[in-house]
């Protein structure tokens, strides 16, 4: 799932299967916030090939957590993973804005139910997810025309 921190508004999303890691449909997310300035991720993407598809196909600096099992030896390290690592040094205390999607996969289970659509019987997980993401989106955008904090959504939901 992509999100823009400003708004807190889902730009895109992807269901996959358990079996498929988060890595192989990272493209497409990365797409979709490719104008932004920066692009938080955790370490599951840090990886060379992130690095460079992000380095020479967006204009977003890539702000991608450490993997510490991956290893971090300066010398055996491809250029762009190496730059990342320095940025993502530098930019350590943006990082910590990437809560923001934590908390939106909360609301959308806790409250938008989310966690229960993988029992549903027709099996249309992607729609089924896309609706409760327009509804978020459209609770966001109500708070924004009332002026109202971005996540308050109790009061609209009941």
């Amino acid at each position: 799932m992509s999100q823009d921190i400003d708004s807190t508004a889902i730009l895109e999303w992807n269901i996959t299967t358990a079996s498929i890691h988060d890595s192989k449909v990272a493209i497409e997310m990365i797409d979709s916030v490719r104008y932004h300035e920066y692009i938080l991720m955790d370490a599951a993407y840090d990886s060379s090939e992130i690095y460079d598809y992000v380095m020479e196909n967006t204009h977003a600096l890539p702000v991608i957590d450490t993997n510490k099992r991956r290893g971090i030896v300066p010398n055996n390290l491809a250029f762009n993973r190496k730059q990342g690592i320095i940025i993502r040094e530098r930019e350590k205390s943006r990082y910590r804005l990437r809560w923001e999607i934590e908390r939106t996969f909360s609301i959308l289970e806790e409250i938008l139910h989310c966690e229960n659509i993988f029992y549903l019987s027709n099996r249309n997980y992607d729609v089924t997810m896309g609706e409760r993401i327009v509804a978020y989106n459209c609770i966001v955008i109500v708070n924004q025309i009332r002026h109202r904090p971005k996540r308050e959504i109790m009061d609209i939901v009941i």
